[in-house]
């Protein structure tokens, strides 16, 4: 097989893990990206390495009965979103198998795993909008990256962010060409605007918008907040983020408050929460919900438990504990989320939560060494997973119960190896919390096996 050689009548016989096809060219595998699992047909080979192939679909004799159009236009430049080309029950298949197949491979765990649970409307759900800002044919450009490029993919309309944030973009692209603001060229560190960042309270409807910039000042920007503000009755405040770095890093430290408080406020499980600059919120509030209630219903908690939420972030998961514990060790290492758990343990009135600024690790090794007992431990890790001094303590601490949500089912899978001779998974629920996306959010109850001796 060789780049540019062209490949007739080959079946799609599996996914890999974002949900390109496979097929087998004499038992070699080859990813085609767009292509359904069971459709027929003509690929070109763009790229030969030493265990697989790429392929472009060009013609398909046989399709899948869960192809669908996808809603938009731009869906195969900009990549942003992995699999409109599946129907809703597609998607659904998909994320379930990845789930179960991924657990068994790398965690050699064999569980049941329940049907992905879906959302009921899966468009314009997310909350968080952070778009680069670039140059065309002399005029500002909002839009995406295209998939391995630092090309930018324009747009108006974005089928996964919510509406009422697409229309604030537009209508900041529009303000910053009539008044000649230049966006920041990475090539030459020269211009000033490098993202447009809002995030939205899917409750509260509040929006905040956030310019990030190279350099403090921001060309009429008096006359942009007035407009703006007058627009959008929903634009509660207005912030500045200088970020003057040279590299990939999109948000800097340095916050300017515009216009508002500096943060807007949502409403989750029956608290009330406050978004800031550099606070994490998970992005589908919808789905959320539906993660959070399924996961606390797992632990089957008791007013006398103590329960540690690790790598708590602004404190979502710790808070809509508190109602059904005695007591919460909330723990995350970065120091603003901290900050806003605090600030949204008060405000909501709970005082059974204690948060605390450290590595998730660093906080198990010093709460082993107190001798305390916890009952459960709920982890909600970054992409990368645990780290192993943090599974050790894990460990040790022996609580009857873990409760692991991820947005990575691989580095979950790998965690309940290394957990596997003290803890057994007994429930698996994955949750579609990015709909038209390959990624996947993951709930799994571990119970401690009891030595028998």
């Amino acid at each position: 097989m060789q780049k540019n050689d062209y490949i007739n009548n080959v079946e799609c016989i599996d996914y890999t893990h974002d949900c390109q096809g496979i097929v087998k060219v004499d038992g070699f595998p080859v990813f085609v990206k767009n292509m359904i699992v069971g459709e027929i047909g003509d690929i070109k080979i763009i790229k030969v390495l030493k265990s697989y192939a790429v392929g472009r679909l060009l013609t398909l004799h046989q399709t899948s009965d869960y192809r669908v159009s996808p809603r938009c236009p731009l869906f195969k430049q900009c990549g942003g979103c992995h699999v409109q080309h599946l129907s809703n029950e597609g998607q659904q298949l998909f994320k379930t198998n990845r789930v179960k197949s991924t657990l068994k491979r790398i965690g050699h765990i064999d569980i049941e795993v329940q049907s992905c649970m879906m959302m009921d409307e899966p468009w314009f759900y997310r909350n968080k909008v952070q778009v680069p800002v670039g140059m065309i044919d002399h005029k500002i450009v909002t839009g995406f990256y295209k998939q391995h490029t630092n090309d930018i993919i324009p747009y108006d309309t974005c089928f996964v962010q919510n509406d009422e944030s697409n229309q604030l973009v537009k209508r900041v692209k529009e303000l910053l060409n009539q008044f000649h603001e230049k966006p920041y060229d990475k090539l030459t560190h020269s211009g000033n605007i490098r993202h447009i960042l809002i995030k939205y309270g899917y409750q509260t409807q509040s929006l905040m918008l956030i310019f990030i910039t190279y350099i403090h000042k921001i060309k009429k920007i008096d006359k942009i907040i007035s407009i703006l503000t007058k627009e959008f009755d929903h634009l509660e405040t207005i912030v500045q983020n200088i970020n003057s770095r040279h590299d990939n890093v999109i948000l800097g430290d340095e916050v300017q408050i515009l216009y508002g408080k500096g943060y807007i406020e949502d409403h989750l499980l029956g608290n009330t929460y406050r978004i800031s600059t550099h606070s994490f919120y998970q992005v589908n509030p919808i789905q959320v919900e539906k993660l959070y209630t399924t996961a606390i219903s797992l632990a089957h908690l008791k007013k006398t438990d103590t329960v540690i939420d690790a790598y708590c972030g602004i404190g979502t998961i710790s808070l809509s504990l508190a109602r059904y514990v005695h007591h919460v060790y909330g723990v995350e290492v970065v120091s603003q989320a901290i900050s806003d758990a605090k600030e949204n343990a008060i405000r909501n009135n709970i005082d059974n939560v204690t948060f605390v600024c450290q590595d998730a690790g660093d906080f198990m090794v010093d709460f082993t060494k107190q001798n305390k007992t916890i009952d459960v431990v709920f982890v909600d890790p970054p992409r990368k997973g645990c780290s192993t001094k943090f599974l050790e303590q894990l460990i040790e601490l022996s609580s009857s119960k873990i409760i692991y949500i991820s947005c990575n089912v691989a580095t979950q899978a790998r965690d309940i190896a290394y957990l596997s001779e003290n803890y057994k998974a007994h429930y698996c629920q994955p949750v579609d919390m990015f709909p038209q996306c390959h990624h996947i959010e993951n709930v799994l109850l571990l119970e401690r096996i009891l030595l028998k001796y």
